[in-house]
């Protein structure tokens, strides 16, 4: 799918969103490490995320192991 900063098709771009009520007990951390065990079982090497700098989320993404390799204004 060619979605927003699409990268290539052996690069995916996975999203994950809870609501407000749900947040902040860890559910999200812990969907996003099986994901990323998933595409890597299926050989998957690389996986690219766009978040917004606001965006509450960015720290997660930081600690479990993304690291930043290109911004602009927003994301």
């Amino acid at each position: 799918m060619n979605d927003y900063r699409h990268i290539g098709n052996n690069t995916p771009t996975p999203a994950i969103s809870l609501y407000k009520d749900y947040r902040g007990h860890g559910i999200r951390t812990s969907m996003m490490k099986a994901m990323l065990s998933l595409l890597k079982a299926y050989s998957y090497e690389r996986v690219s995320l766009s978040v917004q700098k606001a965006n509450y989320a960015v720290k997660m993404y930081q600690k479990i192991g993304f690291e930043m390799v290109s911004e602009n204004k927003e994301d």
